[in-house]
Parts: C-alpha cells; structure tokens; sequence
C-alpha cells in the first residue's frame, strides 16, 4: 500500500493594510513557516491595501520557499491587492 505523505499547512492572515509598519512582521513569520513540505497558505481576506515595496517581502519568500521545498499560496485577495502583486510578476507564484 503506497500511502502519500500528508501535507503540512501554515497559514499567514494579513491585516487590512501591509505597509512599512507591518512588512517587518510579515518577513518574520514568513521566515519562521516556511518549511519543507509545508503549503503556506497567505490569507488576504481582510487586506484591502498592499504597499507595493511589500512585494520584496514576497519575492522573498518566494525564493527561500523554492530552496526548501515548501510552496506559498496567495488566498482571497481583492483587485486591487491582485493588481500589485500581479505587476510585480509574484501573481503566477502565489497559486
């Protein structure tokens, strides 16, 4: 019987705004969740604003996530938050 591993989650929930203040914050837990085999799950439900010198923080992630075999998924952002992250070039890397 070939039984797959199960899949580790971690969820990361932004608040309304991600900015200067907040990004701080947002790099240390992405740092901390980021492990291998872990889908990290970034809930933007409540963001309605992304600053977009926040998508470095992203890019970040993005790449420690590819050398430790993790995966991020970006969940329920709005238009306005899919437009910077979609004109950072992260958009295809958060699904």
């Amino acid at each position: 019987m070939n039984a797959s591993p199960a899949t580790a989650y971690a969820v990361i929930r932004l608040p309304s705004r991600v900015d200067m203040m907040i990004s701080p914050f947002f790099r240390q837990d992405l740092k901390q969740k980021i492990r291998p085999g872990v889908t990290l799950i970034i809930d933007m439900a409540k963001t309605k604003f992304i600053d977009p010198a926040t998508a470095s923080i992203f890019w970040e992630g993005i790449i420690q996530s590819h050398q430790t075999g993790a995966k991020i998924v970006a969940k329920g952002m709005n238009a306005q938050v899919q437009m910077v992250l979609e004109r950072s070039g992260l958009l295809e890397h958060l699904r």
